[in-house]
């Protein structure tokens, strides 16, 4: 790839390359932040208007500040990857007002073609309580940990559920699955996250919501997580293996471009 990392921060309304957050902000100190991650292709981004709604909404939920009118930062013609766009709480005590937030790009390149078409996951093992009612925020420690512990069992993606038992998402990305022929996916109601590719994919394929128990998960027949950067990942989860809507899902959402 000719693309290599690179980090942007805003100030006085631009933004300065290769800068990075200061160690007094807040979403560093203690994760006061909210983030989307935006898939590019070939130097342009994918659903920005979608992105930059849910992140304006956790900024205002989360921060009680509103997101600025921006424009993302210049990307090189053949950057491919995924760019995390941050909106921190600034500096200030963990109790004080949002006054000065910031914005911080981060742009990750990877190659398309080192994707592959199905992939394995695992039922994390301790129970979740889902945080700020389904925003995206920084505080991704408990995902990095259940995503590590399905590493080291030998998947490649960790499910979450909460105390009552319920499946909630995948630990980087929201889930489907079928059951009885229909496509499911967990609740809004569950302060699942409402994903852009998870809000894409309901428009285009009937979808029930649901509050699933996650020991029944065998019962699925297909199971797939989305995210901005996989689009639609068809798993195999125990007996559960990729089936025909999974990687007809896939298909699509790679045809219509709205993935790296």
């Amino acid at each position: 790839m000719k693309s290599a990392p690179r980090a942007w921060l805003r100030s006085n309304g631009s933004w300065q390359p290769d800068a990075a957050l200061p160690l007094t902000d807040r979403g560093v100190r203690y994760g006061m932040s909210v983030f989307e991650t935006i898939g590019i292709r070939e130097g342009q981004p994918l659903l920005l208007a979608e992105h930059l709604t849910l992140l304006a909404a956790g900024g205002a939920d989360l921060l009680g500040t509103n997101l600025p009118e921006i424009q993302l930062p210049a990307l090189a013609p053949d950057a491919t990857g995924i760019l995390r766009l941050y909106f921190t709480a600034g500096d200030g005590a963990p109790t004080a007002p949002v006054g000065e937030p910031r914005l911080f790009a981060l742009f990750e390149p990877h190659d398309p073609a080192g994707i592959p078409d199905e992939q394995t996951a695992r039922l994390h093992p301790e129970p979740v309580t889902p945080f700020a009612h389904g925003r995206k925020t920084a505080n991704y420690w408990l995902n990095c940990a259940a995503q590590t512990a399905a590493r080291k069992a030998g998947g490649d993606h960790a499910l979450l559920a909460d105390h009552e038992g319920n499946l909630l998402s995948a630990a980087f990305g929201n889930i489907f699955f079928v059951l009885d022929g229909q496509l499911c996916t967990p609740s809004l109601a569950l302060a699942v996250r409402a994903g852009v590719i998870r809000s894409r994919l309901m428009q285009i394929q009937t979808v029930r919501e649901v509050e699933f128990p996650a020991d029944r998960l065998p019962e699925a027949s297909e199971l797939f997580l989305t995210n901005s950067r996989l689009g639609v990942m068809p798993l195999q989860c125990a007996a559960i293996t990729p089936g025909p809507l999974s990687r007809a899902l896939r298909a699509t959402l790679l045809r219509e471009n709205i993935v790296p």
